[in-house]
């Protein structure tokens, strides 16, 4: 037999772990999601909780703790560096994709903004299988993670608005404004420049109601008094790291191991009884399992080990040499991304400690083509479900995409929730930026394993503009920021147009000039979601409404890839609710038991 062929076989081996360390909960990586989990779970002094991440303690990382850093550790030793596959839509250029790795993963290296996203977002939630997941049972896990700091007078006058019954003041995560933020003439600019864009745009008051339509000074997930980051290690793990039934060990895990199915419901479910993992040193251990394993290493890494460890699409795994155990054809797909986007201006504005994000409608967006735009895309989805059922090799349905297209297409030209968002930033030496999103694109792509113990070296194709209305978005909110800067309340203090320049995107630029200068400057944005998704089987889903992965008995995903559908907000916010969620659900089932 064939060494690979061997190796595709660990999944199916039964080992007695023997005297082998063991847990009752391990939670796979110490990201966002895992660090709450551990907080959460470990709060029970009866139980153990081991957390394994091959990230280590930044703590005193200027780069993770300066709130003014945003960038800097791109690239470093904390960045993951992951590449996309050339994308056909962006030039056929390979894409970077920053991901945290570290004690509190991407929330050390994330630009800290805290918005939740529209409540019809969250709600669409429950038609796609997820009974008790909406707006209205998330709201307290929003808030029970919170650490609200009220702003100051001198950030009031800045800009910074709030309103107290949406927000909580006494959970782990701070989140508030820069210490640097205060009165100046940038909020009087930006907020006349917003005000006359149209009639009806207006400001919103708290970009965390449930209703991000407007533009507002976003939160951040910061600690504006100590001016330091609080990102998941800060807020979850330093506060109980002292606890005797909870730590942190330093390696990279492979796969889970399989014991005896457990019979539930009259079905055979696989049990995990422990895991795999790599040592820095670069040894391979094994560490028992009493009740459950629960991935949490983010929306690139988790498919990652399902597949790894015998669990996803039958042919995937086949041409890695691994053994099927649950034939789950979404794990990996319906990966859902944003692409970024950015334009500079030079000028005599102000610095700003902080952003204004504004968040404008489809009739917004496109104002007298409205109509032309949303017949285009209503005829198109059964197009684009196609065309993306195929490029998932069949993993995922026609029928299954087009109702989750059918969904996001009343949301946007029903429901009048926001497809787009610009950043309106201005930085010290006459620099002003407006980054701008299409949030909530219609692209699906996928992540899977490349190799054989290849966990480090992910196939990420997001598949970036397969949908045209994903253009269409960003042309139009590409238009709008340029039309910001160059508005009457801002002309005056702009002296040229950056990145970029006037030549190759002029203030009246064609829609093929927007389009050749979308492919060729597109980046990714670090917001990964839906590959291990939280729908029901039928259509793609890869764990149930309690994140228990389907055909398992004791295996969970917890983080930013179970998030079925493209928010309004910044990945973040939602995926602390939803592991503070998590952690009381997981409680629940153990009480059970």
């Amino acid at each position: 037999m064939k060494a690979t062929t061997l190796l595709g076989l660990l999944p199916l081996v039964r080992p007695s772990l023997g005297r082998e360390e063991a847990a009752d909960y391990i939670i796979v990586g110490a990201g966002t999601a895992g660090l709450v989990l551990a907080n959460r779970l470990s709060e029970d002094p009866s139980v153990t909780v081991t957390v394994i991440e091959p990230g280590a303690d930044e703590r005193n990382n200027i780069n993770v703790t300066g709130t003014d850093k945003f960038s800097l550790a791109f690239n470093t030793h904390i960045d993951w560096q992951y590449s996309t596959v050339n994308q056909p839509r962006a030039n056929n250029r390979s894409l970077p994709l920053h991901q945290g790795k570290a004690w509190g993963g991407t929330s050390t290296i994330n630009g800290m903004t805290y918005i939740r996203g529209n409540k019809l977002e969250f709600d669409l939630w429950s038609h796609l299988g997820n009974p008790g997941w909406t707006w209205s049972t998330l709201l307290p896990y929003f808030i029970k993670s919170e650490n609200y700091t009220l702003p100051t007078p001198s950030q009031l006058d800045a800009g910074a608005t709030y309103q107290p019954q949406n927000h909580g003041f006494s959970g782990p995560l701070h989140v508030g404004y820069p210490a640097a933020l205060h009165n100046g003439s940038f909020a009087p600019l930006i907020l006349g420049a917003w005000d006359d864009m149209s009639a009806s745009l207006a400001h919103n008051a708290d970009l965390n109601s449930g209703d991000v339509h407007g533009f507002g000074m976003g939160p951040q997930t910061l600690d504006g008094r100590e001016d330091v980051r609080y990102d998941s290690a800060r807020a979850y793990y330093h506060p109980v790291e002292h606890r005797g039934n909870l730590r942190i060990v330093r390696g990279t895990v492979r796969r889970i191991l399989w014991g005896d199915g457990g019979g539930k419901g009259g079905r055979e479910l696989l049990r995990a009884n422990g895991v795999e993992f790599v040592t820095d040193q670069g040894a391979v251990q094994r560490m028992r399992v009493g009740k459950e394993v629960i991935v949490s290493a983010g929306g690139v890494r988790s498919p990652l080990v399902l597949e790894a460890s015998g669990i996803g699409n039958r042919r995937i795994l086949e041409s890695l040499g691994i053994e099927t155990l649950v034939d789950l054809p979404g794990v990996g797909e319906n990966l859902g991304g944003q692409s970024a986007h950015i334009i500079v201006f030079s000028g005599e504005m102000e610095a700003s400690a902080s952003a204004y994000h504004t968040h404008v409608t489809a009739a917004e967006l496109f104002g007298a083509n409205l109509e032309s735009v949303r017949n285009a895309t209503r005829e198109s989805i059964p197009r684009w479900a196609k065309d993306m059922a195929r490029g998932s090799r069949n993993a995922l349905s026609p029928e299954a995409l087009e109702k989750q297209f059918r969904l996001q297409y009343d949301l946007i030209f029903k429901h009048n929730v926001t497809p787009a968002e610009v950043i309106t930033v201005s930085a010290p030496g006459g620099i002003m930026v407006s980054n701008y999103y299409a949030i909530l694109p219609f692209s699906r792509g996928s992540v899977h394993l490349g190799g054989l113990d290849q966990i480090d070296k992910p196939v990420i194709d997001p598949g970036v503009f397969s949908a045209d209305f994903d253009i269409a978005a960003t042309t139009a909110i590409g238009r709008m920021a340029q039309r910001f800067w160059l508005s009457d309340h801002i002309r005056p203090l702009v002296t040229a147009q950056l990145v970029p320049d006037a030549s190759a995107l002029p203030e009246n630029a064609t829609d093929a000039q927007w389009l050749a200068h979308l492919r060729q400057s597109l980046d990714m944005a670090a917001h990964p979601r839906g590959s291990a998704a939280m729908m029901s089987r039928e259509l793609g889903g890869v764990v149930d409404p309690e994140l228990r992965v389907y055909g398992t008995a004791n295996v969970r995903v917890v983080d930013a890839s179970v998030i079925p559908m493209p928010i309004s907000g910044h990945m973040s916010a939602a995926v602390y609710a939803v592991a503070e969620k998590a952690a009381d659900i997981i409680k629940q089932n153990s009480k059970g038991q």
